[in-house]
């Protein structure tokens, strides 16, 4: 078993999200898993962006957001989940007065980049 408690997470910030990595590649014993909570501050939509090699899963904790994969769109709420697989161009647009949260499981993440392929500045 291997427990992290939350203030051994660094908050990394964003031009337009922050992200705490809870388990990062090192911390697994299989290669290439990340987990991470993701904040998109209100009034904030996330750039479009793919990655090329590796699966997201999301799990929404927090808060109301729309949610953009491939172009069809998704209203998300606590509970609910997503998976964007390699080359989904996608983004999160919180259009609300309330940070967003969601957990995000990074499946085969490369241990040599980020793989992500911001599509908007």
């Amino acid at each position: 078993m291997h427990h992290k408690k939350s203030s051994e997470s660094n908050l990394i910030i964003k031009k337009d999200y922050s992200k705490q990595v809870i388990f990062s590649l090192k911390d697994f014993r299989e290669k290439g898993h990340l987990m991470q909570v993701v904040t998109i501050p209100p009034h904030t939509r996330q750039r479009l962006h793919a990655h090329h090699v590796q699966t997201e899963v999301y799990y929404v904790l927090e808060g109301e957001t729309l949610v953009s994969i491939d172009g069809k769109e998704h209203v998300a709420k606590p509970g609910d989940a997503f998976m964007t697989h390699p080359d989904d161009r996608h983004y999160l647009w919180n259009k609300s007065d309330r940070d967003f949260k969601l957990l995000v499981f990074k499946i085969n993440y490369p241990e040599d980049s980020d793989d992500t392929d911001w599509l908007e500045e």
